[in-house]
């Protein structure tokens, strides 16, 4: 079993071994990662590499949820500041964890467990 790769049975997906962005782009490819915006881009996140990074589907499944609360929370004019910080294992490419905080008019906070 590849060190690189999330396979149907195996829970515990290890990107140890995934430790450039050319081989985390080959997983985007293979459609084993997702490619999700630190800063979304309706926030004025930018589609540029300092923005992006590689993660399950999952992942950016759970982001989403977490972005559409602070959404609602801009549209209800509240002054925010948006933070999406990865936290990385050994050499990987790929975080391990994602931490968002959303601090101001109202507070949020989440982390995601992404390996």
């Amino acid at each position: 079993m590849s060190h690189n790769s999330f396979e149907p049975g195996n829970t515990a997906p290890d990107f140890s071994e995934t430790d450039s962005l050319e081989k985390a782009q080959q997983l985007y490819a293979q459609n084993v990662l997702a490619k999700l915006y630190l800063m979304p881009l309706n926030f004025g996140g930018q589609d540029a590499p300092h923005n992006i990074l590689y993660v399950l589907p999952v992942v950016t499944e759970l982001k989403a949820r977490f972005d559409t609360m602070v959404e609602e929370l801009l549209e209800q004019d509240k002054e925010l500041s948006y933070s999406a910080e990865p936290e990385y294992k050994g050499r990987s490419f790929i975080p391990s964890k994602l931490h968002m905080r959303v601090r101001g008019d109202a507070e949020l906070s989440q982390s995601i467990n992404i390996w």
